[in-house]
C-alpha cells in the first residue's frame, strides 16, 4: 500500500491518550483532497486527550490517475472502515466530516451510533459562481491558477462520482437523528454558503446549531478563522463528554 494511501493520525498516539478513551473522534477530509486539509483540528484535539481516526479516503492523495478509479462507494467504504476501527479503542463516537467528508459523515449517522456529528463547509448546493466571480476580480492572479488547477486534476468521472453521492445523501438526511452541528464558511467559493440553511432544514436532528465564519473560505480549518473554528468544536465534544460522565 502506498504510504499517502495509508496516511491516518489513528497511529500518532502519545502519554497525552487516554489508553481507552470514552469518545473517539472521526475526521473525514474532502473530495480531491488530503488529511491535512483537517490535520490542525485533528492535533487539536488529540492533544486533548481524544482517540482519533484520520483516514485517507480510497483513491484520494495518489495523484488524479489514483482518484479517476475510485468511486463514492469506495470512499463511503473507507469512511466506514475508519469508523469501525475507532469502535474499537473508544466507547462513543463522533464524527466531523470537512467539505464532501460531510457527506460521507452523514451517511454514517445515518446508519451508525453517533454521538455528535460536525460538518464543515459541507455541500447541499456547490460552486458558488458570484463568489468565484468576486475573488477573481479582487485578486485574479492569486485564484485563476487556483481554479484552473482544481479543473485538470479532477477526472470528469470522479465529479460524476461526487455528484451522485451529493444526490443520494440528501435522500437519507431526514435518518440522521443525532445532535448535529453544522460550519460554514461565508467566503466559501466552492459550497455555497446557503447549504448549511438547507443542511439544518433536512436532517432529522432535533438538536441542531450553525455557526458562519464571515472571513473563511473553503479550507476553513487552513483559514484567518481556523482557532476559532476549531475551538467551537472542542467545547462541544467538552460538553457532550461531561454530558456522558454526569
Amino acid at each position: 500500500m502506498h504510504p499517502a494511501q495509508a496516511a491516518s493520525l489513528s497511529t500518532v498516539e502519545n502519554h497525552h491518550v487516554r489508553l481507552m478513551s470514552q469518545i473517539g473522534i472521526l475526521i473525514l477530509h474532502g473530495f480531491a483532497g488530503e488529511v491535512r486539509e483537517v490535520l490542525p483540528l485533528a492535533r487539536a484535539l488529540q492533544e486533548e486527550g481524544y482517540i482519533i481516526e484520520c483516514p485517507t479516503l480510497e483513491g484520494h492523495g495518489l495523484g488524479r490517475q489514483a482518484l479517476g478509479k475510485s468511486t463514492r462507494h469506495d470512499w463511503l467504504f473507507s469512511a466506514e472502515e475508519g469508523y469501525k476501527r475507532l469502535t474499537m479503542r473508544a466507547e462513543r463516537i463522533v464524527v466531523i466530516g470537512f467539505s464532501m467528508g460531510g457527506l460521507l459523515a452523514l451517511h454514517l449517522a445515518a446508519k451508525y451510533p453517533v454521538e455528535y456529528l460536525f460538518t464543515l463547509n459541507t455541500p447541499y448546493y456547490y460552486w458558488d459562481i458570484r463568489q468565484a466571480v468576486r475573488k477573481l476580480t479582487t485578486d485574479f492572479r492569486t485564484h485563476f491558477p487556483r481554479y484552473i488547477s482544481g479543473a485538470t486534476r479532477i477526472p470528469m468521472s470522479s465529479m460524476l462520482q461526487f455528484r451522485r453521492l451529493l444526490q443520494e445523501t440528501k435522500q437519507l438526511m431526514p435518518q440522521v437523528t443525532c445532535p448535529y452541528a453544522i460550519l460554514q464558511g461565508e467566503q466559501d467559493d466552492t459550497v455555497q454558503a446557503i447549504s448549511a440553511e438547507h443542511l439544518r432544514q433536512q436532517v432529522g436532528s432535533q438538536h441542531i446549531s450553525v455557526d458562519y465564519f464571515p472571513r473563511s473560505d473553503h479550507l476553513l480549518l487552513l483559514g484567518p478563522e481556523a482557532e476559532e473554528a476549531i475551538g467551537l468544536v472542542i467545547r462541544k465534544v467538552k460538553e457532550v463528554e461531561q454530558e456522558l460522565e454526569s
